[in-house]
């Protein structure tokens, strides 16, 4: 009967304390890695009367703190798992009495036996036989005490219970055992962390991935060492061996672990769960899908995709691989794109998506919970519009390179004639323009097949594997906004990259096992990519492989191209090398993406950068439209105007806002007009700017048709967020141009480079016309978001063209109001 009290009251006892557990919070420190100092502690009663300090985070984060921990400034250390326990799910539990799934228990390296003279080794460890030279023990094992307990709950299996009693890095006697703080450890490896960090174990593993050899790493490492003054830290002290381990372990290692692709795929699985976000094998309706993400890949994702773009590069290696990948990208602040996701499955059916992209977004929410994305750019029409909307948030849009590439690569193979293939490459350009302006459909693509049945080896391409997918695409274009030229180029570069370090086998049988492409792209291929963003690969650029080569994209090799070495003839352009001053190449079909140079690139089916300069000159000249992503976005804003506020907050501040951006005008506008009659009257002419001058005069009058006729009828769909559109622009781009409710934030200023390198525009004094008069309309059609500014060519452009003078701002106001 006492028993039966005593075990009453223990199970009061506990499930009074789980109650006070589970009332904590569930914290989640926004930075990647967090310490102790990070979180708020709670006191709850533990065992034997004592007071534990605990914390509850999310159990995905655990990884997070462990290293957060080990970066100590004050005591630099690194912790490893001394015990772990784990229950069956399926066991029974009572929630509240013996909750708890996993207990882990880590420990500072330096402890907990003390191998220093007088120390005490545990009896668990009286198997450890003493050696006659004690080199090297005494600086790993020193006594520490410091160490702190996770619990899983059973109950909530997200959320990890962290116990942290012992969080000072001292002895049993209660005195600094290592770190700087321990005098005794001066001198010794003591003073720093027992072991490497993890971005250089990343290094090394990288470069000797992509073969640099041991002697060379070393080299250039003890060299740095010695450029600095010694030692400053644990890496300072990495060792010949260590790398000779490393290297001895690649070289033994495989990728075949079992005779069976697919068992050997769940093993590799089994071993990597760190890099695995989602995995599913083959079952009676669902495909195999594997989703691969590494730490450090996941760490990208959350700096460079936050508030920015992720791209897709769907379906490489269709012929080759036994299974496609699947690759996201992110664009780095050089706009280069970085692999962030790689996804191998059969077939990307929207219900599998869904899975696997909910699983990344969960991930990377768990790591940072404001993450937001700002885009997504996909290059399949096939691909689920609406699941990437429902999943991430965002608006989607297209990017079209993968199509202009084919196209531009099977014409170079398939027509001989130079000129033939400029006349059939203008019209696929006229075609997909119009077709994004609203004026095409597939009978485009009929007449340019009738035109052109004389050349029968590219229709017959054309026919077999364009035509019947042609619907699809035309549907894209009509529905999404495009990507910009920055962005085609930094896509295209990245996939011919991963084709060279994906590609590379001697043994081509090994294309057809599943285990070979994830171990290959779990190792070299993501080092590629790593040395890439590392800053000291050019110590090591010597010794680098032809396919480690990276540099800049073709859209940046563009802007270092000097406009004197443009030179436009008619229908050709010749630009002159930068290097070799006697190669000049020839852009045939100027200012168009589609456009035919005959440099090694573009042969190969590429966005070149000479081409691509030639747009940014004949642009800047007004010889040519503005990109189609210009005028989608444009159009956008415009579209959004007319659509009807569904909240009368919403109205309120557009109104207010409206007013309060009518009245800055008309001031700006009327200092510059009183300052100008002062100029006249003091004998002197107003001087223009070349974007004054220019202006919208070689715009197409069937353009800006269009816009004028959806002024006119306004527009309530307003389903593609002008948000999405900002986010094709880059970052950088549009700051505050629209936000998700469709209300404007700040008056946006866009960067021309940013954009399909156009010219550069912003609303200034210098670029407002002095003769234009206050009392006559400020503010019309595209001029509010054109590229070029305000500027009175582009007004009297539009109401030539069109011959509409309506003032678009007070058309905007008045239905906005009478909304």
């Amino acid at each position: 009967m006492a028993g039966s009290v005593l075990g009453s009251g223990s199970c009061t006892y506990l499930m009074a304390r789980w109650d006070e557990i589970f009332s904590l919070p569930v914290q989640n420190p926004p930075t990647l890695e967090f310490s102790a100092h990070d979180l708020v502690w709670s006191k709850v009663e533990g065992w034997r009367d004592k007071i534990d300090r605990v914390a509850l985070i999310h159990f995905a984060r655990v990884d997070d703190f462990v290293r957060g921990e080990s970066s100590n400034k004050d005591c630099p250390t690194r912790f490893h798992v001394e015990a772990r326990r784990r229950r069956s799910p399926k066991a029974p539990y009572k929630a509240k009495v013996d909750g708890i799934l996993e207990y882990i228990l880590y420990w500072c390296s330096f402890g907990p036996d003390d191998h220093r003279k007088g120390g005490i080794v545990r009896p668990s460890r009286n198997t450890y036989i003493p050696k006659k030279t004690t080199a090297g023990r005494p600086n790993t094992k020193r006594g520490c005490t410091c160490h702190f307990i996770v619990k899983r709950l059973i109950a909530e299996p997200s959320v990890a219970l962290i116990i942290y009693n012992q969080d000072k890095h001292v002895d049993k006697k209660g005195l600094p055992c290592h770190g700087p703080q321990d005098k005794k450890a001066a001198g010794t490896r003591a003073m720093f962390a027992p072991y490497i960090s993890e971005d250089l174990r990343l290094r090394v593993l990288s470069l000797l991935y992509v073969g640099v050899s041991v002697e060379t790493i070393m080299q250039r490492h003890n060299e740095f060492v010695e450029k600095q003054g010694g030692p400053y830290n644990r890496d300072d002290l990495l060792t010949h061996r260590y790398v000779r381990r490393q290297e001895r372990s690649i070289r033994r290692s495989t990728y075949e672990l079992d005779a069976d692709d697919a068992v050997s795929v769940s093993m590799w699985v089994e071993s990597h769960q760190n890099h695995v976000f989602f995995y599913e094998d083959f079952t009676d309706s669902d495909p195999f899908t594997l989703g691969i993400q590494t730490e450090w890949q996941l760490q990208q994702m959350i700096r460079f995709g936050n508030c920015s773009l992720i791209a897709s590069d769907s379906r490489i290696g269709t012929n080759k691989l036994k299974y496609p990948v699947h690759s996201l990208v992110v664009f780095n602040s050089y706009k280069k794109a970085i692999p962030i996701a790689w996804i191998i499955t059969p077939r990307f059916a929207s219900a599998d998506a869904h899975r696997w992209m909910r699983a990344l977004f969960n991930r990377v929410r768990t790591k940072d919970p404001t993450w937001k994305l700002a885009g997504f750019i996909v290059d399949d029409p096939s691909m689920d519009v609406l699941t990437i909307r429902d999943v991430f948030e965002c608006s989607v849009l297209l990017s079209f390179w993968r199509v202009r590439h084919a196209w531009h690569k099977n014409l170079v193979n398939r027509c001989s004639g130079k000129e033939l293939r400029v006349e059939i490459s203008r019209r696929l350009q006229l075609a997909v323009d119009d077709i994004c302006g609203g004026h095409g459909n597939v009978d485009l693509f009929e007449r340019f097949m009738e035109d052109f049945v004389d050349c029968l080896d590219f229709m017959d391409y054309f026919k077999a594997i364009w035509y019947p997918r042609i619907g699809a695409w035309i549907s894209a274009l009509v529905t999404l906004p495009l990507a910009s030229l920055e962005t085609c180029a930094a896509m295209e570069f990245y996939h011919n990259q991963l084709k060279l370090r994906l590609f590379n086998e001697k043994d081509r049988a090994a294309y057809q096992r599943t285990d070979w492409l994830v171990g290959k792209l779990g190792t070299k291929v993501h080092s590629y990519f790593w040395l890439d963003e590392y800053s000291g690969k050019d110590d090591f650029a010597r010794y680098s492989k032809d396919e480690w080569v990276s540099g800049l994209t073709s859209f940046q090799k563009s802007l270092e191209i000097l406009d004197s070495d443009v030179v436009i003839e008619g229908r050709c352009a010749k630009v002159t090398n930068q290097l070799d001053r006697d190669r000049v190449y020839v852009v045939r079909n100027p200012g168009s993406q589609y456009g035919m140079c005959d440099c090694t690139w573009a042969e190969m089916g590429y966005l070149c950068e000479h081409v691509l300069k030639v747009i940014k000159v004949c642009r800047e000249k007004g010889s040519i439209l503005s990109s189609v992503s210009i005028f989608q976005y444009n159009k956008a804003l415009i579209d959004m105007l007319h659509c009807p506020p569904h909240d009368s907050l919403i109205r309120d501040h557009a109104v207010s806002l409206a007013i309060y951006v009518q009245k800055q005008l008309i001031s700006l506008v009327g200092s510059i007009q009183k300052r100008t009659q002062n100029a006249i009257r003091e004998g002197s002419a107003p001087v223009f700017s070349d974007k004054q001058d220019r202006g919208f005069v070689n715009e197409d009058p069937c353009v800006n048709g269009n816009i004028s006729s959806n002024l006119e009828n306004g527009y309530t769909n307003c389903s593609e967020s002008p948000a999405g559109i900002q986010s094709d622009l880059g970052n950088e781009s549009v700051d505050h141009t629209v936000g998700t409710n469709g209300i404007f934030g700040e008056m946006a200023v866009v960067s021309g480079s940013e954009m399909d390198v156009d010219p550069t525009g912003s609303i200034s004094p210098s670029e407002l016309p002095s003769e234009m008069d206050v009392n006559e309309e400020v503010v019309t059609g595209n001029d509010v978001f054109s590229e070029h500014g305000v500027n009175a060519a582009g007004n009297t452009a539009l109401r030539d063209q069109n011959g509409c003078g309506e003032n678009l701002y007070n058309n905007c106001l008045e239905s906005v109001m009478a909304a």
